[in-house]
């Protein structure tokens, strides 16, 4: 159970002055981390952000508001576009279009189905996180 799932999807970031900006945003299953999606954002080779967040709370998220404190979603429907909103520290929204985010994971639970994640070396995957910053 090794598989990395990549894919790549576009968000809008959400300003508080109500103004979108396209960002082009790259997913990451790691089945070695079976409970997290890592979100990145990426340009011209660096890293300017990257979240890891709950794989069930993203599935979740897209039928009902889920979360609470630092990290909400919720679905919203755009016009008749199926969009997932997630709210990061109270400060930064972005939305995702939810058939793309919703293949991804689908992806990612016929690699690991729920209820069957497991993380194999604990130890050893404790280091390497804290090891990585």
């Amino acid at each position: 159970m090794n598989a990395v799932l990549r894919d790549k999807v576009f968000m809008r970031l959400l300003s508080p002055d109500g103004q979108e900006l396209p960002v082009l945003s790259h997913l990451t299953y790691d089945a070695r981390d079976p409970y997290a999606v890592t979100v990145g954002f990426t340009h011209a080779g660096f890293v300017y952000a990257e979240w890891r967040l709950d794989r069930d709370m993203l599935r979740d998220g897209m039928a009902h508001p889920v979360g609470e404190g630092d990290v909400r979603m919720w679905p919203v429907l755009n016009g008749t576009r199926e969009e997932l909103r997630i709210e990061l520290a109270h400060t930064t929204v972005f939305t995702v279009w939810a058939p793309s985010l919703r293949r991804f994971l689908e992806r990612t639970y016929e690699e690991v189905p729920a209820g069957r994640e497991r993380v194999e070396d604990l130890d050893a995957f404790l280091a390497e996180l804290l090891a990585a910053g």
